[in-house]
């Protein structure tokens, strides 16, 4: 009865960080073409791109704190 816990909860452990894994990275990846697209969409002279720019801000701050919620982690985890 335990060595089937124990191999069901270290299954669920392993799988649950590879997902984490991957969904951090694609935060990473969104978060970096917001920023471009904000820097892109803020340089012109148009006022719906310039609005639009606003939008992106708005996505881009809860990525922000979630890449640096990553950072945190993966530098506590070195320690």
């Amino acid at each position: 009865m335990l060595t089937s816990v124990t191999t069901t909860t270290t299954t669920t452990v392993v799988t649950a960080m590879g997902q984490a894994a991957v969904f951090g990275a694609i935060g990473v990846v969104a978060l970096i073409a917001l920023l471009i697209a904000k820097e892109l969409l803020s340089a012109s002279e148009s006022k719906k791109a310039v609005f639009l720019g606003r939008i992106a801000s708005a996505a881009i701050n809860p990525l922000l704190f979630a890449f640096l919620a990553i950072v945190v982690i993966e530098v506590v985890g070195a320690l």
